[in-house]
């Protein structure tokens, strides 16, 4: 066996040993299913306050990155512009209670923690769509700026499409 030959079995057997480490950790993370957490949404409300949202983001906002933060902006920032109703306050407050704290259904600590954190966000932003202006959106993005300087507006891609394709649905109906 030459050099070469040498390399790339031991890439190989690097490369399963990886495989098999990240097979183990995925399974033994629970199934997080989408109804869990929006069905028990409520339940998380009381764990709102906005000193807390505040403190999780100074200790962990730069780790949780522009993606995560934005739709937590987003909801904050459309909770404080007054433009939505009751139920959808608790909706906000809920999701954002369920982001603060740390022990939901996977642990913030765990490898892919905030998994379930960003599955209760999207689902709040899909909902609450209609509701999330331009100026909301700048909001946000301003928050970030202050927290990372400049970054990458395109990585925020997936969270705006989802906000177009709400409004575009119902100014379709309309």
């Amino acid at each position: 066996m030459g050099f070469l030959d040498s390399i790339k079995q031991t890439a190989s057997v690097a490369s399963q040993k990886v495989s098999d480490s990240a097979n183990k950790i995925k399974a033994s993370i629970p199934e997080v299913k989408l109804e869990d957490i929006t069905a028990n949404i409520n339940l998380y409300e009381k764990y709102f306050s906005e000193s807390e949202l505040w403190q999780k983001i100074g200790k962990f906002g730069k780790s949780i990155g522009a993606t995560v933060l934005y739709p937590v902006f987003l909801l904050f920032y459309l909770l404080k512009s007054g433009e939505v109703n009751l139920k959808e306050k608790a909706m906000i407050i809920g999701t954002l209670g369920y982001f603060i704290l740390p022990l939901d259904l996977l642990p913030d600590t765990l490898p892919f923690g905030l998994t379930d954190d960003e599955l209760s966000l999207m689902a709040a932003i899909s909902a609450l769509a209609s509701c999330i202006t331009i100026d909301i959106q700048n909001e946000a993005k301003e928050q970030l700026r202050k927290i990372f300087g400049e970054f990458d507006e395109k990585a925020l891609d997936t969270v705006t499409e989802i906000i177009q394709g709400a409004n575009n649905f119902i100014n379709k109906r309309q």
